[in-house]
């Protein structure tokens, strides 16, 4: 199954990077997210500033506890569409050519599921650079990182970000192999981001949030994914949770999904 999954991983991205208008895209959407958002919406105003990195987990300002959450999110936008080119894949009929192909049913996902994990993180690691550049920037607040961050916090940054993009990956990608067409998925896509996003510790504290809110946000993965990467990257974080729970409950999370997508896939791909 491995050497199956790796041939489709590299079609699908040969047919993102061949279209220049997705890397172009790739490229700009942080810049407007951390240049617009991050910049304009900074609720670190309303805090005195000794009680800064308090009530945000940690961090020295507003700007540096967004762009980290701003990391897990985008993570999550990208992953939503994981799923779409197998939408496209059966309109145009390549997916029933795989159907009757020698393959394990599990490859097709796997395979979708392998592609977007790599954009996502090249895409997290262009938002995580322009942050820290942000810095040099007269007139712009950058991301501050603590004084001893390490070359290990950072691999564990993209640790966490990589059980993340799998998590979402998979989910995506099952919810594709169950509908029949764009608008369908797309409908799903909506229903679920904004709910995912703001019912999260990702751009927001949970401490402003309503009890019943903070609950939700509390076991919320994007939640778990933020919190973990706070920890990586400040000092005397109040976390959410502990480093370990964050990283055990991505992980079964990550494994969950991914294996439900497998089974999804070897079920739906043999009766259509």
């Amino acid at each position: 199954m491995i050497r199956e999954s790796w041939s489709l991983t590299v079609r699908e991205l040969k047919h993102w990077y061949r279209v220049k208008i997705q890397v172009f895209m790739t490229l700009l959407q942080p810049i407007v997210w951390l240049g617009l958002f991050g910049q304009a919406f900074n609720i670190g105003s309303l805090v005195p500033a000794p009680l800064v990195p308090q009530f945000f987990s940690g961090a020295p300002d507003y700007f540096s506890f967004m762009a980290l959450g701003m990391l897990a999110v985008n993570a999550l936008f990208t992953c939503m569409f994981s799923g779409m080119s197998i939408v496209w894949d059966r309109r145009f009929g390549f997916l029933n050519k795989l159907k009757v192909a020698p393959i394990p049913r599990g490859a097709i996902p796997l395979s979708r599921i392998m592609a977007t994990v790599i954009r996502s993180l090249i895409q997290v690691s262009i938002v995580l650079a322009i942050a820290l550049a942000f810095q040099y920037v007269p007139g712009l607040t950058g991301l501050s990182l603590k004084a001893g961050f390490s070359m290990m916090d950072l691999m564990g940054m993209f640790f966490v970000l990589f059980l993340l993009s799998v998590a979402f990956a998979s989910l995506f990608t099952s919810i594709a192999l169950a509908v029949e067409n764009q608008e369908t998925l797309f409908g799903v896509i909506n229903l679920l981001n904004l709910p995912l996003m703001f019912a999260s510790a990702a751009l927001f504290p949970t401490a402003m949030m309503p009890d019943w809110l903070r609950s939700v946000a509390d076991y919320n993965p994007l939640t778990w994914a933020a919190d973990a990467l706070r920890q990586f990257a400040f000092v005397n974080t109040a976390p959410i949770h502990d480093l370990a729970f964050d990283i055990i409950g991505l992980a079964v999370i990550a494994a969950i999904l991914a294996g439900v997508s497998v089974l999804v896939s070897r079920k739906l791909l043999s009766n259509r």
